[in-house]
């Protein structure tokens, strides 16, 4: 919520977070043990002569430093600097605070933020890679993205040229969208080419910062908001980076915080895939498509998904006359927004779709012995085609199928995965499929 809007509790809150960010010798890791030691943020400002029987090693000097209220004119220009900006607040005990980003030891205590809230409730894989890419990376994380999109998953990314750019732009041609996390203020587009991202992501996704408003992308900013990234998210996806890239502070992040890290092999001839290559000889998956990251993480996706695709089978037979909001579906070409044409008139997204228990319990199909037509009769759209295809043949090629329903495979890879899920179509050896 806006400064406005915030209660005098948060308000409280708000103000000990920036009395703690003012702390020598305090960093991240600390002041989220303070908080969570005492409860809230103002809690522990309170009971600061208390800090060094914590057992947390703070150090005399700080607790002197706070008592001295040194730090007290400095967070009062970052109050004032929240007051003036319109955008919203995120503070660590809010209730909408992303659990996953919580988990992590050294979690922000505030997060600014523009656009879709509700986003932070999905489940998430960060894609991230190089800035001085490829034409190949490029297409490929296009294409990993969408296949993610469509299958309701959010991507996260850094809002960078390059790589992380294309994976914005693809994430928000499917249900899932995406979120960007800024090295930079709320209110400082960051790098300058990108504004036009800015300005899509900010009405029609999520965006992101730890950093006061007004603050500069600086270059010590951008490993900080690393952690954020992949903190965010179930697993971290490195499409393209060199040995000595950036990008694979991130990677380093995700195996701190105990998160799956996939790579794209890419040419074994290119330089700026030899981080990703060295990232698989670590230990992280090697992936070519959406669905090796959707079947690996299947145990902790599949009922977020199943929920996800339940709620788009209803909302695709909702009459045009009855809640049009529910069945938009908010999506929009990548083509137009590269072409420079914004999607403007697109209806914001119901991303989180509500469905009952009933209907969530009626979708999952794990048994044998449930009646297939049945199952079947409760598709709608692409995915009818793609069973009721299969049914007709024996097994079918990825490709081939992709051709024959006119659908492009990286939506249709995605489309399989959570019919995989489901149990109405199998994964044949050499990328067949054929109902089960």
């Amino acid at each position: 919520m806006s400064f406005s809007k915030l209660s005098d509790q948060q308000k409280a809150d708000l103000w000990a977070s920036l009395a703690l960010h003012q702390l020598n010798g305090i960093g991240a890791t600390r002041r989220k043990k303070l908080v969570d030691f005492f409860g809230t943020p103002y809690k522990a400002i309170l009971a600061v002569k208390q800090w060094g029987e914590t057992g947390l090693g703070i150090r005399s000097t700080a607790i002197e430093q706070f008592e001295r209220g040194g730090w007290r004119s400095e967070a009062r220009q970052a109050w004032e600097a929240f007051r003036a900006c319109p955008a919203g607040l995120l503070l660590y005990n809010d209730p909408e605070y992303p659990a996953h980003l919580k988990e992590i030891p050294d979690a922000p205590l505030f997060l600014s933020y523009l656009g879709d809230l509700e986003l932070l409730k999905n489940s998430a894989i960060a894609v991230v890679g190089a800035r001085d890419c490829t034409r190949e990376g490029l297409d490929v994380a296009k294409n990993i993205v969408r296949g993610l999109t469509h299958a309701g998953i959010t991507t996260i990314s850094g809002m960078a040229r390059g790589i992380d750019r294309v994976v914005h732009l693809a994430g928000l041609e499917g249900v899932g969208s995406t979120i960007a996390v800024l090295g930079s203020g709320i209110d400082v587009p960051s790098p300058e080419g990108n504004r036009d991202l800015y300005e899509v992501l900010s009405k029609k996704a999520l965006i992101l910062s730890e950093f006061l408003p007004g603050a500069l992308p600086k270059p010590q900013n951008f490993p900080v908001r690393n952690r954020i990234i992949s903190g965010l998210s179930l697993g971290v996806l490195v499409v393209e980076a060199a040995m000595r890239s950036g990008t694979l502070i991130t990677a380093r992040h995700a195996v701190e915080q105990n998160r799956d890290v996939f790579a794209v092999p890419g040419s074994t001839l290119a330089e700026t895939s030899e981080g990703c290559r060295d990232l698989i000889r670590r230990g992280a998956k090697a992936v070519f498509s959406a669905e090796d990251i959707l079947l690996e993480l299947m145990p902790i996706l599949k009922p977020e998904l199943l929920e996800r695709q339940n709620s788009r089978n209803t909302d695709a037979s909702t009459p045009s006359g009855e809640s049009s909001k529910q069945a938009s579906t908010g999506q929009f070409a990548l083509k137009d927004v590269e072409g420079g044409i914004l999607p403007w008139t697109v209806q914001t997204k119901n991303v989180k779709s509500k469905t009952s228990e009933d209907t969530c319990a009626s979708g999952v199909t794990t048994s044998s012995s449930v009646n297939m037509a049945v199952e079947i009769e409760k598709l709608s759209g692409p995915e009818g085609s793609v069973v009721k295809f299969l049914l007709a043949h024996d097994r079918v090629h990825l490709d081939e199928l992709a051709a024959e329903l006119s659908l492009e495979v990286s939506s249709l890879s995605g489309m399989l995965a959570i019919l995989e899920i489901r149990g109405l179509v199998k994964r044949l050896p050499g990328m067949y499929y054929s109902v089960v």
